[in-house]
């Protein structure tokens, strides 16, 4: 600790001592907050404030965040916090994260725009550095699989977001994004998605993330949420679509309690980013690299995770002696009703064509739609 780190905590311990003498009421409060684990910052910031004790158990509320802001704690400490302390993150017998506490919870009104996001991702860049990455230690651990449940904030609220009667998750995600004027990054690859048993065909999933880009050195939200999309039905590919969850939210993770079908959900399931992919853009120089430390050189997953991709196997890409191709690219949404539109029982005749013409060398992929017309 620095000489100046000593004398502001010395200073907001002062602080809230004169504020808890003006206003007997908060002394209660203020021995539930270092209770809980926040630090004499964290808790000068809450009374100043004036804050709800309530809203600092819904982890990622704006309150929530502007506390570890304030907290004079590391990143390593805040995710510490927000892990161990507050969720009370625990990994069971099958290598699956739970989540102990009965009293915090991830806030339910976070949105795929919510600054808890991106500040979440920061603490994780910050915290592990090296090449090491998440597997520097048990908490990175816990931090990797923690990542399915913000996936499942993701989806939850994107799966009741207002939109006509009878809409697909791919059509509330676009009227998510209409609404708030964002745009989704539609060209990052989706093999490691559509894994199959025995002969692929042809791709049945997409790969949607948000937010599109962004130049940002530091709380950097681009390509950080993935949706894994049914390209036929629309609805969004998740394990949570399938996990068994009891009712003190314990999910059932044995991989012997699942069929090969709901395998497939976990086998294709999204990921969310702490690192930055580079996909088609640039990576702001902060964040080179972080996709392969925090993303990809992961540490182990669980059990229902690994036998659902042993047996699901991904496709290797059509210029590396594969027969995968993605019919999703450049042209976004435009690839998807162009696919949509090609009745099912043409599709294998049509894909395998598109692959035979990128193999051709005719063009580089810019999607089906692409395609497609240069065919007319």
């Amino acid at each position: 600790m620095t000489l100046l780190q000593w004398f502001h905590r010395w200073w907001c311990r002062r602080q809230v001592r004169r504020l808890l003498r003006q206003e007997p009421t908060w002394v209660p409060v203020n021995r539930q907050l270092r209770a809980n684990g926040w630090s004499v910052s964290a808790i000068y910031y809450f009374l100043c404030h004036q804050g709800q004790l309530a809203a600092t158990y819904q982890v990622g509320t704006p309150l929530y965040v502007a506390m570890l802001q304030n907290s004079d704690l590391t990143a390593h400490q805040q995710l510490a916090l927000i892990l161990d302390q507050h969720l009370q993150a625990w990994v069971d017998e099958t290598g699956f994260l739970q989540l102990g506490s009965s009293r915090f919870r991830l806030a339910a009104s976070l949105s795929p725009q919510s600054f808890f996001y991106p500040y979440f991702r920061q603490l994780v860049v910050d915290a592990y550095t090296t090449p090491l990455g998440l597997s520097q230690d048990e908490l990175g651990l816990r931090v990797h699989l923690f990542r399915s449940y913000l996936d499942r904030q993701n989806i939850n609220f994107l799966r009741h977001y207002p939109a006509h009667a009878g809409a697909s998750d791919y059509q509330r995600l676009l009227k998510y994004c209409a609404d708030h004027h964002l745009s989704l990054d539609y060209q990052t690859g989706a093999n490691y998605h559509n894994r199959y048993h025995g002969r692929f065909d042809y791709p049945r999933n997409m790969k949607v993330q948000l937010m599109r880009d962004s130049h940002q050195q530091r709380y950097n939200d681009a390509r950080m949420i993935e949706l894994i999309i049914d390209l036929a039905s629309g609805h969004f590919v998740s394990q949570w679509n399938v996990y068994r969850v009891s009712a003190d939210g314990v999910v059932d993770a044995d991989p012997h309690h699942y069929s090969v079908d709901e395998l497939y959900q976990v086998a294709n399931t999204e990921s969310f980013n702490y690192g930055l992919p580079k996909g088609v853009y640039q990576v702001p120089t902060t964040y080179r690299k972080t996709h392969r430390y925090l993303d990809i050189q992961q540490p182990a997953n669980s059990q229902i995770r690994r036998q659902a991709k042993n047996y699901w196997r991904y496709p290797h890409d059509y210029n590396r002696g594969g027969f995968f191709a993605e019919v999703v690219k450049k042209g976004g949404d435009k690839d998807v009703c162009c696919w949509q539109a090609i009745p099912e029982d043409q599709r294998q005749v049509v894909y395998n064509d598109f692959l035979a013409d990128l193999r051709a060398g005719h063009q580089v992929n810019q999607g089906i739609a692409a395609y497609c017309e240069k065919r007319q």
